[in-house]
């Protein structure tokens, strides 16, 4: 990530945060370069790693339990809210 331009920095100069990051490559609306670059910077940020990780469980769980349906609205976050109570 050394000497990279951040591809998610937008053009009035806003550095995203890393959800507003990882939110985008989950989502599958992160540019190629925005993909490299996030995987390089998910090497060496734990939280974005972990959250990464379980998001992304999560989604393909909800993908194959849900017959191919798109997850509605809410409901992944219901059940991180739900799951980080739970080990709170």
């Amino acid at each position: 990530m050394t000497n990279q331009v951040n591809p998610f920095i937008l053009t009035d100069g806003k550095k995203p945060t890393c959800m507003e990051m990882l939110q985008l490559i989950l989502d599958g609306e992160a540019t190629p370069e925005q993909q490299a670059y996030f995987k390089v910077h998910m090497d060496k940020c734990a939280p974005c790693f972990k959250s990464y990780d379980l998001d992304n469980t999560i989604k393909e769980l909800l993908k194959t339990r849900c017959c191919g349906d798109s997850v509605p609205a809410g409901l992944i976050e219901q059940i991180k809210n739900q799951i980080s109570q739970s080990a709170s």
